[in-house]
């Protein structure tokens, strides 16, 4: 793998359990693929990458100051996608704190139209090729093709919760106009507790168990701009002794058609002892009221 990037934590990135939030992983990898198209001789006036469809695993948290360096290369080549792998290590221990494994797509930079692949970059990829360590694969998730999604009325009546309900800023978008990849993990992180705690007055932070994320599974099926409607409609797919899966559907707020699609898998975290805990009693039982049977992608 070649270095795609390197920085630190910063305390804006932080989240309230303390460590970097799962969009910034996204973001600053989001960032890292641009110097792997550089690798590939694909400047940033010729495009840049985006992924469609992602898996990641979040192996070790990260505290405001860690230094990091950013790793890359190519899985394999499919057509015009590349599926890249990018690993995010712990500058000082050498240890990968996230794995992303992602399909990309070569866009356009003004109109965001997607483009073929350069021709002629057969050699270059033989430089980048990667094969993926043990601790990048799937674990809870699968990265399979994802079913057909039901509309946003038919989300609804299946049950899910309406989770987050919004708009794109400018903020939230890439230079062609089209709302980032980091943005749509960040939405549903916003929602989530709107669905952790029912009946609850105080967050996460205030009773000192909150959740940490150890596996997320991202579909990007519909590019959103500045001004379009979102609402996140989500269910609890399955309840462990200390960690709860999730499934989110997005959706067009005007149209009701899906623009994209996650699964997570989340921890219950001991926000003193920096530990997984087993849920509590008095949650489980919340939680077990929230199960959506059938659910999934």
């Amino acid at each position: 793998m070649i270095v795609i990037g390197k920085g630190s934590v910063q305390s804006g990135e932080c989240d309230v359990m303390g460590h970097m939030n799962v969009r910034h992983y996204i973001a600053r990898a989001g960032d890292g693929l641009a110097w792997l198209g550089l690798a590939l001789g694909i400047t940033p006036d010729r495009g840049f990458f985006t992924p469609v469809d992602q898996h990641i695993r979040f192996l070790r948290e990260m505290a405001a100051g860690t230094p990091f360096t950013i790793f890359g290369g190519v899985v394999a080549r499919r057509g015009d996608q590349l599926r890249a792998y990018v690993e995010i290590r712990n500058s000082g221990t050498g240890v990968a704190s996230a794995a992303l494994v992602s399909d990309i797509e070569l866009r356009d930079p003004h109109s965001g139209a997607v483009l073929p692949l350069p021709a002629g970059l057969e050699g270059k990829l033989a430089g980048l090729t990667v094969a993926l360590p043990a601790h990048a694969g799937p674990r809870g998730l699968p990265f399979d093709p994802i079913h057909p999604l039901p509309d946003a009325a038919g989300a609804a009546a299946m049950g899910l919760t309406d989770a987050y309900i919004g708009a794109i800023r400018a903020e939230d978008c890439d230079r062609a106009g089209l709302m980032r990849p980091d943005v749509v993990i960040s939405r549903i992180w916003d929602g989530v507790p709107n669905l952790r705690f029912p009946g609850a007055e105080l967050g996460a932070r205030e009773e000192g168990l909150g959740s940490a994320a150890l596996e997320y599974r991202l579909a990007y099926l519909k590019p959103m701009r500045i001004g379009d409607l979102l609402i996140i409609r989500s269910g609890l797919r399955a309840l462990g002794e200390k960690t709860t899966t999730w499934t989110h559907l997005l959706h067009d707020g005007v149209s009701g058609a899906p623009v994209a699609a996650a699964e997570a898998v989340g921890v219950s975290f001991d926000l003193v002892a920096r530990k997984a805990v087993a849920i509590p009693p008095e949650r489980r039982r919340l939680l077990e009221g929230l199960l959506v049977p059938g659910l999934g992608l």
